[in-house]
């Protein structure tokens, strides 16, 4: 089986096989609270129903929003209630919400004395409290006035200013307030604080965005290097003086010569799914030195042409550098299996090409023999590579890559590399 095709399996079992069942309960609608294991669906913002199962090893079950009160997900900031939301609620904001159905999950982003709830669409987030039994819309609208110019009704602030009032609070803890689900869960947690109830601030166990800095280095194990450069011979015969040209066209195939590769790794994994997806660039040194390929020319019937065999011999030097997505799965608390594909762009810093030609056919005609390569029509520096890998302590990675990529060494020679890459990296920070 191709190496591609096997990733391309692989990753389709991975990504149906993976399946995140952790300990959180259910609040049922006869207020029945039960203990199980359910589906953390991390990016899903505004959940329909709820999967889970009793134990592990159980049959799945799963229940909708009209079924359920509440259900949270232990120690992550998956923790929703379900509300009953009317226009009369929300008023002139009610449409752009796109509440199509009044009942709805919120998400509680501090539980306490009094909540502090979230609801996302369209890439914004509308924010409630509920004190003493009520639900109160926290009430912001960004619009653009008769004159075109940005204006924002502020009026949450004066809402929390009348509501909730402390003695350890200044007027400037509320006008500086902005309407973020970040800057809002502080003040609710400071609020709880202040009356001295107890409170959870969930919103801190939202999936943040990390950054991770490794040293990489690896072996290109190449399959197949080619120079993609046409060649012309030129001869001139003193007899009579005539002058040949001949093209030997491209050397298909140079001497298989693996090269190490070392660098270095910038990675940010993506705030959901437990930083599951990332983005990657890894700049990474590579030198490919005196690898020789050959070409014999011969046509036949013409006595005026020669049979002529060229070697090329080839070296250079490049800054990699890779873009990609990576995709993890967990497999345990100590092992990570991922997946990756990348576009990767080549910075030549040296090259060079030497030309040797012989003579096959014997003749008695006498020569001066020139060899030149012609320019490229095109030229290409960049490639594609795709992978797996299995990632020890979030701190050691080991990965095997199949890769593609082509080198444009100067303004007449064009090499390919294909073949497989064994990679290994250790995290700094």
């Amino acid at each position: 089986m191709k190496f591609p095709i096997l990733i391309f399996l692989l990753f389709s079992v991975f990504i149906n096989a993976q399946v995140n069942f952790e300990k959180g309960y259910i609040i049922d609608n006869n207020n029945k609270k039960v203990e199980c294991y359910i589906k953390n669906i991390e990016w899903e913002r505004r959940p329909k129903r709820v999967t889970y199962k009793l134990s592990e090893n159980s049959a799945l079950k799963t229940l909708s929003i009209d079924q359920l009160k509440e259900f949270r997900v232990v120690d992550t900031d998956q923790f929703y209630k379900r509300y009953t939301i009317t226009k009369e609620l929300i008023r002139e904001t009610f449409e752009e919400t796109g509440i199509l159905e009044n009942v709805v999950f919120l998400r509680v982003l501090v539980d306490g004395n009094s909540d502090l709830l979230e609801y996302f669409n369209d890439n914004k987030d509308y924010f409630f409290y509920e004190k003493e039994g009520n639900l109160i819309y926290l009430e912001y609208k960004k619009f653009i006035d008769e004159n075109n110019i940005i204006r924002e009704n502020n009026r949450f602030k004066k809402q929390l200013y009348d509501n909730f009032n402390c003695s350890n609070f200044s007027l400037a803890d509320y006008s500086n307030l902005s309407y973020t689900n970040t800057n809002l869960s502080k003040f609710f947690s400071n609020y709880n604080k202040c009356i001295g109830e107890d409170y959870l601030n969930v919103h801190k166990a939202r999936t943040k965005l990390k950054f991770n800095f490794k040293l990489k280095g690896g072996l290109n194990l190449n399959s197949r290097q080619t120079n993609e450069t046409n060649y012309l011979v030129s001869y001139n015969i003193p007899q009579g003086a005539i002058e040949f040209e001949q093209s030997i066209g491209k050397i298909e195939s140079y001497d298989t010569n693996n090269n190490l590769q070392f660098g270095v790794e910038l990675e940010l994994r993506l705030p959901f799914h437990k930083n599951n997806w990332s983005l990657f660039m890894a700049p990474n040194y590579q030198n490919i030195s005196e690898i020789d390929g050959s070409k014999s020319y011969s046509e036949p019937n013409d006595p005026n042409t020669l049979d002529l065999r060229m070697t090329s011999n080839l070296s250079y030097s490049f800054i990699q550098i890779p873009i990609g997505f990576r995709r993890y799965f967990d497999v345990n608390n100590k092992f990570e299996i991922y997946t990756h594909i990348a576009y990767t762009q080549n910075i030549v810093l040296s090259s060079n090409e030497s030309i040797e030609i012989d003579v096959i056919n014997d003749t008695t005609i006498s020569f001066d023999l020139e060899a030149q390569s012609v320019s490229l029509a095109s030229k290409n520096n960049s490639g594609v590579y795709f992978g797996l890998g299995l990632n020890f302590l979030n701190k050691y990675a080991v990965e095997i890559n199949y890769y593609s990529t082509n080198i444009n060494l100067n303004s007449k020679n064009n090499a390919s590399m294909k073949g497989f890459a064994i990679n290994a990296s250790y995290l700094l920070f």
